[in-house]
C-alpha cells in the first residue's frame, strides 16, 4: 500500500487523541459508575491501535491524552504510543469533571495521573485535557494547581456556550492563560469556526462525527486562512462501531454517541489528507508559545 502525501499547507494544525473506553465517557454516568468500570468489556487498547495504525499510514504524529485509569491497566499501551513518536500528555485519572471535583480533589487527581505517565514513560507529560472540557468560569482554579504541577499547557477551554462546558468569552486560539512568578501556563483552546459574530464548535469528536465533512473542511480552512492552528480531537471508541450499547440520555438530556461511528474512519481518512497536524506540544512550539524539546534540553 502506498504511504498518502502529506498536504501542502502554510499552517501546521494539532491532531489530538483523548485515550478513553466506550464506558468512561460523561454521557454514560448515569449507568455506569466508575467503582463499576472493571466489570465491563474493554475495547481501548484494540480501537487506540487502530488510530496508531492509520496515523502511521498517513505519517502523522498526534497528542494521545491518556486517561490514566486505562494506563494503570494497559501500561503497554501508553509505551506504544510514546514508542511511535507520540505525544503522551494527561486525561487526569478517574474522568471526573474538574469543577465537580473541587480544588483538592482535582490536585490530587492530576498529580497521580502525572505519576502514572512518568512512571511508565520516563518523563513527565507537559500537556492536560480536561475530561469533557471542564476547565470553565467554575474551575479557573484549576489553572494554577496545573502551574505547581509542573504542566506546561492545557488544551480545556472551548469558546462555546454549552450547557456540560465552555468558556463562551475565551479567545480562539493559543495565548497564555496563567502566569505566576515567571511561570506560564499556554493554553490551546478548542477550535471554532466564526459566523455571524457567533463561535461554532468545531474540532473533531461529535462533531466530525455527526456533521457532514465539509463543515469540517470549511471551518479549518477558515482558521487556517487567518494564519491560526486548529486542533482536531476524537477518541478511539468512535472508531469502533462495534462497542456495546447502553441506553442513556446523556448529561444534556441526550446523547450523539452512537451517530454515525461507521463513517468516522472515512471521514478521518480525508482530514488526514486535506490538513497538515503534529502534536500539541510541537505545535506551541512552532509558535513560540514553548521551547522547542532542543531548547528545553
Amino acid at each position: 500500500m502506498s504511504t498518502p502525501d502529506r498536504p501542502a499547507s502554510a499552517v501546521t494544525n494539532a491532531f489530538s487523541i483523548d485515550v478513553e473506553d466506550w464506558f468512561q465517557v460523561s454521557d454514560f454516568e448515569d449507568q455506569v459508575r466508575p467503582e463499576d468500570w472493571d466489570g465491563h468489556e474493554s475495547r481501548v487498547v484494540a480501537s487506540t491501535r487502530r488510530l496508531l495504525r492509520l496515523l502511521a499510514e498517513f505519517r502523522v504524529k498526534a497528542t494521545f491524552f491518556v486517561l490514566t485509569w486505562n494506563a494503570e491497566r494497559h501500561p503497554s499501551l501508553v509505551e506504544e504510543i510514546a514508542a511511535d513518536g507520540h505525544e503522551v500528555a494527561t486525561h487526569g485519572h478517574a474522568h471526573r469533571l474538574v469543577y465537580e471535583l473541587g480544588p483538592d480533589g482535582f490536585r490530587r487527581d492530576l498529580d497521580r495521573s502525572i505519576s502514572i505517565l512518568e512512571r511508565i514513560t520516563g518523563s513527565p507529560p507537559a500537556g492536560y485535557r480536561a475530561p469533557s472540557f471542564s476547565v470553565t468560569s467554575r474551575s479557573m482554579w484549576a489553572l494554577p494547581a496545573m502551574l505547581d504541577a509542573g504542566l506546561e499547557y492545557d488544551s480545556s477551554v472551548f469558546p462555546v456556550q454549552d450547557a456540560l462546558y465552555g468558556v463562551p468569552g475565551a479567545r480562539r486560539f493559543p495565548f497564555v492563560i496563567h502566569e505566576d512568578h515567571g511561570r506560564r501556563l499556554v493554553e490551546f483552546p478548542m477550535t471554532t469556526a466564526r459566523v455571524a459574530g457567533r463561535n461554532l464548535p468545531l474540532g473533531g469528536g461529535a462533531y466530525l462525527r455527526v456533521l457532514p465533512y465539509p463543515y469540517m473542511r470549511w471551518g479549518m480552512r477558515q482558521v487556517n486562512r487567518g494564519g491560526e492552528p486548529a486542533v482536531v480531537y476524537l477518541h478511539p471508541w468512535e472508531v469502533d462501531p462495534g462497542h456495546p450499547k447502553i441506553r442513556s440520555r446523556g448529561k444534556r438530556g441526550f446523547s450523539t454517541h452512537y451517530l454515525n461511528l461507521d463513517a468516522m474512519e472515512g471521514k478521518l481518512r480525508r482530514l488526514l489528507s486535506d490538513f497538515h497536524f503534529a502534536p500539541v506540544r510541537e505545535v506551541l512550539a512552532e509558535r513560540g508559545f514553548l521551547p522547542r524539546p532542543a531548547e528545553a534540553a
